[in-house]
């Protein structure tokens, strides 16, 4: 079984959580419930469940202010939220899982499925996600990246490109080192879109900061600081020159 705690400031939402929990998850046990941060705070400190639900906005102290307090987890995490748009970037930076209220019965299965199948420790994700909530007036500093081994955490900075592979995505960072992560191109295209990447072809998603030269031609080359030469789609290259202000 896993022992699961809500943390949520609205009791119609915990009361909901726990209809669809009991109905169609019957191998997660609840173990208890809290309505503020401080209140949950307290309660894991005294329980440790497998797996905690947690609101991201909560009058009198948010989600990211309780495990700021906590400092270390040992548990999964799924995020709930209704509408912020910045907490939903930092928690997919760091490979976390989240679910949009209200909450959907199929997303529902989905979430608690994959925390069941997680192997790796947490403890790593939510580290970065803190300290990229630290910098939430600049760039996110970090970018947690899942492998078919586990995940990996790189320095966004670091990112060269990214070239689309079926539903995997090959990361090429500064000194050529290569990952393949088990996301697909597009999801990295819209998590990367105020960061300075451009998707200047259907497979290929590049940093600006790494450009080195264009080479005119039909859509034109980009040259990158790893020495590769990526072409540029024709409907893609206005948006590369406005970038670039040429």
């Amino acid at each position: 079984m896993t022992r699961t705690i809500l943390i949520d400031d609205e009791t119609n939402t915990r009361e909901a959580l726990r209809n669809l929990l009991q109905h169609y998850c019957p191998d997660v046990t609840i173990i208890g419930e809290a309505a503020s941060a401080e209140a949950g705070l307290q309660l894991l400190r005294e329980q440790t469940p497998d797996l905690l639900f947690l609101d991201v906005e909560m009058p009198l102290g948010s989600g990211f202010d309780l495990l700021d307090m906590l400092g270390t987890a040992s548990f999964d995490i799924i995020f709930t939220t209704a509408h912020d748009r910045y907490a939903l970037r930092a928690i997919k930076f760091c490979a976390l899982d989240y679910l949009l209220k209200p909450v959907g019965v199929a997303e529902l299965r989905e979430a608690v499925a994959k925390a069941q199948r997680q192997q790796a420790p947490v403890a790593a994700q939510l580290h970065t996600f803190q300290d990229n909530l630290r910098e939430r007036n600049g760039p996110a500093g970090k970018v947690v990246l899942p492998t078919m081994q586990g995940f990996e955490v790189v320095d966004v900075a670091r990112v060269v490109r990214c070239q689309a592979d079926d539903n995997y995505t090959l990361f090429v960072l500064e000194g050529k080192e290569k990952i393949l992560v088990s996301r697909t191109l597009k999801e990295y295209e819209e998590l990367f879109s105020d960061y300075g990447f451009i998707r200047i072809h259907q497979s290929h998603l590049i940093n600006a900061a790494h450009v080195k030269r264009y080479i005119k031609g039909s859509g034109g080359y980009v040259q990158l600081s790893d020495d590769s030469i990526i072409e540029v789609s024709r409907r893609k290259k206005d948006e590369l020159m406005k970038r670039f202000g040429a």
